[in-house]
């Protein structure tokens, strides 16, 4: 059966729209954004569209006076229907072997007419609208709840009734003017049936039509809340949801909706209300618990004449508004649901949770998808509310006498309400980042809700849901739907579960050949395409090796070879801009070497100086701009070699590959691969070209490769890269695995075992902590403590608490002492309105009286307020400054402390490898968050997680998981090393975050009985292991670690930095590292880490895993384990510069 790749922004013949571009095979415009959002990508809309309107919808003779002729409303109906609408609506008639379908469709195989084939099944299903009409349903079946797709799904908590609404109800007011726009209301589409059904109807025809049946149908599903005769949308909220729904309440104030930071969980949801069935002006006052009654917006009198011309001043066009980033990310703090193929996102599908079953929906490339979504009305209520004010607002302030709409109706409230198929974790919404994305209602008013996508409202959760059709991309990925408006994008209604695209052996001919077109076509960069093909050399995994891939493996190979041109036409831009950028900075530096006026004795006066100080401020302007251009430049060629690399990588991984791309195209690619270089994050010279053109020595060069490749072409691609590593590093890394160089013989063991003996000697010494330098912090803390105290400007029961490194293990004598105010939980409000900031700062006076020195108050403004200060501290006879700094109120920090000190309690290693690792970071200048580095405490993080995830011999961790080791495996250590599905949640593991309201955290991790844990630990603390635990753990973020995919997280899963995108809003285009915070889990720690400053860290993780390992495998006399230390720890001279 032919297929379109159709769809389009707006709407044309077809009843379907989509947003992007792209070319249908049977002409129109279609398409949506590639991977990313990238233009010209994938298209996923499964019909043909016009941007340009419904070009087919002129009347019969509309130049003639003459009557026109009687149309059959069906027939009128099937000719409007796009080609793609109707192989949608004629392909499950095939597939549930209908006779007619069937014939039709062999007719075609049998000679292949397209255009015959689809007049056909056309009249085909007029015939069957036909007979459908006879017998047509009231409602159609197919109109789940969201409440009975989640009792599919195990999560229907709800304990109300769920039997099906009568709609029927007699004695029902009529139909008040203004409720639906005056238009024609659609028909009930034919033979709609169960989702169970739906591979035996027709898919477009279960969704395509319009919100409501008829006015009657209308008025009877539209909640009593929404019938009320003053055409406006009611001032009070209309009857809650019941608990089992799901769905977050209506918020009391949609702009603190909006607002709400990232990860905040709603309040809790109230009780459903009873169906009102009385007018609004006779219900009682709507409880505080829902949101509360806006003003009710004024019924504005109607012009005078409608036939008087327009004489209405155009409006002023606004501000271009400032960039807003994509808020409420995770699914428990929006305020609908949205489900694909009726499964629920991961965070709702409790059932497949609780029993460790995959939480995502698999799919096939082009295979057909069913976004179902549902909003509560209150929601939708208040904002159509907050819109029409604002238009009002906007229309006072520029002065236009046309009013808004004066009644709101519930198409006013669903108008731009839109679903969009997104690559997951795209940073925004809105159609230019979509795949696809769909508007739920019809923009163009001569259509009307003829073409609207379904929808529907169920009186008995006071919701509106409806479905929306969809394609899978034709690459494959991992998408999800979200639900928005589009006039505001930037707020996220619901998201769907992710869905994994993922292509048949049968479908991978196709999706190559979609990759090409894409290469060819030309319409963007090529990164988007160079990402596509990358994705499928990875996932190519067939099920069948003795599949036959010719066809696909043209495919392949004309991919690479347009992805190649890509790259070389990349190279040439780059090395054109390059050359560009130095004659601009060459003139510039020419111009200040000449001689300037005074040298000359030469005057010109006031104008002359004032002149010549402009152009020095131009000439600053120029550099400025310059220098922007240079970095744009490298940055972009830096992006094209990265996304390259990728599809050489996933070719020299994947053991599957050679049944797709044959001989001589891996040999050249194996080559191509042995220049790139992670660290310098760039490709080698090509050594087999000899010229003086620095563009034909770039990565796209093929031709320049010899076949076949022997070790000889091999040696010269790694002497061309160590060149480079050597010009740009300074070094040239190694490479070799830990084991390897330990397992070396006599010299490998006798190594590591002096390295781990001068680090548990060097920790003794200098980083240990006395009893003497705890006793002396308890008795800072207590004096801080009594003057607390005695000022009377803290609520009784206030205490003062160390946290930091002072206090969980991984800190010196030297530390600083770190200190919170902890407010008792009876007097939570003291922080919230001012008070605690006008304490503390009554309380530095009271320091100062009590013989603390230096008190600093300038961060009281700060999120967490703080007050710096020195104790002076009597060690007999010689006096010692203490710095201390005080914060109110900070649970979190006391909560991450009790974490790490635990850890230290249970592995003393650990404490061992983070001083040495401290060090270094602090030696190599890459420990400084001011100068946008990690801070200690990322690190130690680091070291926790690369811990956790290393094995012992026996299989489990060096390191347990506190927060998900499991309590029976901990106490009796027997089998394997064994994690809980779910940390358990009580009012003791559950702390109120203390600066986002309503946001809470779960603070349970294992702290009881810990003797198990630590004999375990012992058990791993073989004389030489600290030693080869170190070098292990540079080796691992230098080479193993994957910076672009995955995240520095203590979950019990890996976590990808799509999910955190997705969720967290975080961004997965950064490539460099990113740590989730244990407890917070929407803060990345290594936030303030920029790009260049990453690639730092990243080469001084391979230099000091290359000191140890060049040291290890010197045949001259072997350095002892401190000066190997010291040598790793070398201070950053001057002359050593970022790149």
């Amino acid at each position: 059966m032919p297929e379109g790749t159709g769809g389009g922004r707006g709407r044309g013949r077809g009843l379907s729209r989509g947003r992007g571009r792209g070319r249908s095979r049977r002409g129109g415009r279609g398409g949506g954004g590639g991977n990313n959002g990238n233009k010209g990508g994938d298209s996923t809309t499964p019909t043909k569209a016009s941007s340009k309107g419904n070009n087919d919808s002129k009347k019969p003779n509309e130049q003639t006076p003459t009557k026109a002729p009687r149309v059959d409303p069906i027939e009128e109906k099937m000719r409007l229907m796009g080609d793609q609408d109707v192989l949608i609506a004629f392909g499950p008639f095939i597939r549930a072997g209908n006779q007619d379908a069937v014939r039709v469709h062999q007719q075609y195989l049998s000679n292949n007419k397209q255009i015959e084939f689809i007049n056909n099944a056309r009249q085909f299903l007029i015939g069957q609208e036909r007979r459908a009409n006879e017998t047509k349903p009231i409602l159609p079946v197919e109109a789940k709840t969201v409440a009975e797709i989640e009792a599919a799904h195990g999560n229907n908590n709800s304990t109300q009734n769920n039997a099906p609404h009568d709609v029927m109800q007699p004695n029902l007011p009529t139909l008040p003017p203004g409720l639906l726009t005056p238009q024609k209301l659609p028909s009930l589409p034919p033979g709609l049936t169960s989702p169970q059904r739906q591979q035996q109807q027709p898919q477009q025809q279960q969704h395509r039509q319009g919100g409501i049946q008829n006015n009657n149908n209308m008025l009877r599903a539209m909640p009593v809340g929404l019938r009320h005769n003053t055409n406006v949308l009611p001032p009070g909220p209309p009857p809650g949801m019941p608990p089992g729904m799901g769905l977050p309440p209506p918020q009391n104030n949609t702009v603190s909706q909006i607002n709400r930071p990232p990860g905040m969980p709603p309040p809790m949801r109230p009780t459903a209300a009873p169906v009102a069935t009385e007018p609004m002006s006779s219900l009682p006052k709507p409880s505080s618990s829902i949101l509360p009654a806006p003003t009710p917006a004024p019924v504005l009198p109607p012009k005078e004449s409608k036939t008087e011309p327009d004489t209405t001043p155009a409006v002023k066009t606004p501000a271009k508004p400032t960039k807003q980033w994509r808020i409420q990310t995770r699914c428990e703090e929006q305020p609908g649901r949205l489900f694909a193929n009726d499964m629920p996102a991961a965070s709702f599908n409790l059932a497949a949770t609780a029993q460790n079953k995959p939480t995502s929906l698999i799919a096939r490339t082009r295979s057909e998808l069913t976004a179902r979504w549902v909003l509560p009305l209150p929601y939708l209520r208040n904002r159509a509310i907050r819109r029409f004010e604002e238009l009002k607002n906007a229309a006072e302030e520029s002065k236009v006498t046309r009013p808004p709409p004066q009644n709101l109706t519930i198409r006013d409230a669903l108008k731009t309400l839109t679903v969009g198929l997104f690559r997951r974790g795209a940073m925004d919404n809105g159609a230019s980042s979509s795949i696809v994305s769909k508007e739920i209602l019809c923009a163009d008013s001569k259509d009307g809700p003829d073409k609207d996508y379904f929808f529907n409202i169920d009186q008995r959760t006071d919701t509106v849901f409806g479905t929306v059709p969809f394609y899978a991309p034709r690459t494959p990925g991992n998408v999800v739907f979200r639900l928005y408006f589009e006039d505001e994008p930037h707020v996220t209604l619901a998201c769907g579960p992710c869905i994994e695209v993922v292509p048949n052996d049968s479908d991978y001919d196709s999706v190559l050949r979609f990759i090409l077109s894409n290469f060819k076509s030309k319409k963007t960069n090529g990164m988007s395409s160079l990402s596509a093909l990358a994705t499928v050399f990875e996932m190519f995994k067939p099920r069948r090796t003795n599949a036959n891939f010719n066809d696909a493996g043209r495919m392949a190979w004309g991919c690479v070879c347009e992805a190649r041109k890509v790259v070389e036409q990349a190279a040439q831009k780059f090395v054109n801009q390059k050359e560009e950028i130095e004659e601009r900075l060459e003139a510039i530096k020419i111009k200040e070497e000449l001689p300037d006026l005074k040298s000359l004795n030469v005057s010109g006066g006031d104008n002359e100086t004032k002149k010549e100080e402009d152009e020095n401020d131009d000439t600053d302007a120029k550099n400025d701009a310059i220098m922007k251009d240079k970095f744009t430049n490298e940055r972009k060629w830096r992006e094209m070699q990265h996304a390259y690399s990728s599809i050489l990588q996933a070719v020299v991984s994947n053991k599957y590959i050679h049944l797709l791309m044959k001989r001589d195209l891996l040999s050249t690619m194996r080559l191509e691969y042995e220049l790139w270089c992670p660290l310098c994050d760039a490709f080698a010279p090509i050594p087999f070209v000899k010229t003086k053109f620095e563009a034909s020595k770039m990565p796209g060069n093929v031709s320049a490769f010899p076949y076949p490749a022997g070790k000889d072409h091999y040696q010269m691609c790694r002497s061309s890269k160590e060149e480079m590593q050597q010009t740009m590093l300074g070094f040239v890394p190694q490479v070799d695995n830990v084991g390897e160089i330990a397992r070396g013989g006599k010299k490998g063991r006798d190594f590591f075992l002096d390295l781990s003996s001068a680090m548990n000697e060097m920790y003794t010494n200098e980083y240990a902590v006395s009893e003497k330098v705890w006793r002396r912090r308890e008795q800072v803390r207590a004096a801080i403590e009594q003057v607390m105290s005695n000022s009377r400007e803290f609520p009784p029961g206030t205490k003062v608490a160390v946290f930091g490194s002072s206090a969980n293990g991984f800190g010196s004598p030297n530390s600083d002492l770190d200190l919170c105010l902890s407010i008792p939980a009876s007097a939570a409000d003291f922080t919230n309105d001012g008070k605690g900031v006008e304490a503390m700062t009554n309380l530095a006076s009271k320091f100062t009286a009590a013989g603390m020195r230096d008190v600093n108050t300038e961060r009281l403004t700060a999120r967490i307020p703080i007050v710096k200060f020195n104790v002076p501290y009597n060690d007999n006879g010689t006096e010692i400054l203490v710095e201390c700094d005080l914060s109110l109120q900070n649970p979190l920090a006391l909560l991450n402390t009790s974490l790490l000190r635990t850890y230290a309690t249970i592995s003393p290693m650990t404490c061992v490898l983070a001083s040495i690792i401290k060090r270094w970071a602090k030696s190599r200048d890459i420990n400084n968050p001011s100068k946008h580095t990690l801070s200690s405490y990322g690190y130690v993080l680091m070291l926790t997680y690369f811990l956790k995830n290393a094995r012992r011999g026996d299989g489990n961790p060096i390191l347990p998981n506190l927060q998900w080791v499991d309590p029976q495996w901990a106490q009796n250590l027997t089998n394997l090393y064994r994690e809980i599905a779910a940390k358990p949640k009580s009012p003791q593991t559950l702390v109120a975050h203390p600066t986002l309201e309503n946001y809470v955290v779960n603070s349970y991790f294992y702290r009881q009985g810990l003797e198990g844990l630590q004999k375990y630990c012992a058990d791993n603390n073989g004389p030489s292991t600290i030693g080869v635990l170190l070098a292990s753990f540079f080796h691992y973020f230098a080479y193993t670690f994957d910076y672009k995919k995955h995240v520095v997280s203590l979950g019990n899963k890996l976590v990808e930095k799509e999910v955190k995108a997705e969720e967290d809003g975080w961004s997965v285009y950064k490539s460099g590292l990113a740590i989730e915070d244990p407890f917070e889990l929407f803060y990345d720690v290594a936030h303030v880490v920029k790009a260049n400053n990453f690639l730092h860290i990243k080469k001084e993780f391979a230099l000091a895993y290359s000191k140890i390992a060049n040291e290890a495998q010197s045949k001259r006399d072997i350095i002892t384990g401190k000066e190997l230390i010291d040598m790793i720890c070398e201070p950053v001279s001057q002359d050593e510069g970022r790149d």
